[in-house]
C-alpha cells in the first residue's frame, strides 16, 4: 500500500516467507536485545507478544527513548 515506505519484520527464527514485496525485509534478531538494525524507526508495531517477554517495560523504554 505504501511502497516508498521500508518495513522491517524481526522474529527470533527464520521461518519468513520466500516471496516479500521489495521494501520489506525480515530481521533475525532476539527484540529484547539490541537492535541489529539500529533504533531510527517512525512505527513500532507489536503483536501478541507482550505474554512471552522477560521485560515488556524496559522494551517500551527502548522504542520510545
Amino acid at each position: 500500500m505504501y511502497p516508498a515506505a521500508e518495513v522491517a519484520g524481526i522474529d527470533l527464527s527464520p521461518i519468513q516467507p520466500e516471496w516479500v514485496p521489495p521494501n520489506l525485509s525480515f530481521i533475525v534478531d532476539d527484540m529484547e536485545d539490541s537492535w541489529l538494525c539500529g533504533d531510527n524507526f517512525d512505527l513500532v508495531h507489536l503483536r501478541n507478544i507482550v505474554p512471552v517477554m522477560k521485560s515488556p517495560v524496559n522494551l517500551l523504554k527502548k522504542i520510545y527513548a
